[in-house]
């Protein structure tokens, strides 16, 4: 795929099914392909956290105003 292809085919999905939970496998995998994507001078400075606890994405949620992504 050529880079007009990309950014002509690139999506923005705006709703999510609130009820799927990934499972300890799927997240493992997200995270071994997150790691392969480039950063500003390959310096791969990765932080990643994994909240699970509804209160606190609740948390999260309102500090980002509310925003579901």
């Amino acid at each position: 795929m050529d880079l007009f292809d990309a950014v002509a085919q690139r999506r923005s999905v705006k709703k999510f099914d609130p009820s799927h939970a990934m499972t300890e496998a799927e997240i493992a995998s997200l995270f071994e392909a997150v790691i392969l994507s480039p950063t500003s001078y390959n310096i791969q400075n990765w932080r990643f956290v994994l909240v699970t606890d509804p209160e606190r994405k609740a948390a999260l949620r309102a500090a980002g105003f509310g925003q579901a992504q």
